[in-house]
């Protein structure tokens, strides 16, 4: 009967701590997996602005193009691997064309050793204002970029 006791006492002692060990590992790395970096552009046309965000990928050709306003096209790309440093950020932007779309801009930010691409806890500016001009009758596209955590 004391063994019972002794063994009772012991899994009402332990049940309660491993519960907290487990909540509190689950909430930890769930917190770990949403916070991942993002980049957020501004991209404005005929006095419309539009809120693109990009998150990391290892591929550049699955990143998105973004039609702004029937007059222009604009990709970001960001490539790294979750928990690294990011490897680099390119921003196109394209004339639309009646058969294709004319590459007008490209912008390339590189990592390298001695400057990585720092993510700062809060959205910061990456890029200056960008004023780009193509067409006929050279209409503007404006854009502007931030980094920080995506903290969902």
């Amino acid at each position: 009967m004391n063994k019972k006791l002794n063994a009772n006492k012991f899994v009402s002692l332990i049940l309660p701590i491993s519960c907290l060990l487990t909540g509190l590992t689950i909430s930890t790395s769930q917190a770990h997996a949403t916070n991942a970096p993002l980049l957020r552009c501004e991209v404005t046309y005929a006095g419309t602005t539009q809120q693109i965000d990009t998150q990391l990928s290892n591929d550049p050709y699955t990143a998105q193009i973004h039609d702004i306003g029937g007059r222009f096209s604009f990709k970001a790309v960001m490539i790294g691997e979750p928990n690294k440093p990011i490897h680099y950020i390119k921003l196109y932007a394209y004339l639309q064309g009646r058969d294709f779309d004319i590459p007008i801009h490209q912008a390339t930010y590189q990592a390298t050793r001695q400057a990585p691409i720092r993510v700062a806890k809060t959205m910061r500016a990456l890029t200056p204002f960008n004023h780009l001009y193509a067409g006929e009758v050279e209409r503007e596209m404006q854009y502007q970029c931030y980094l920080g955590w995506d903290k969902k």
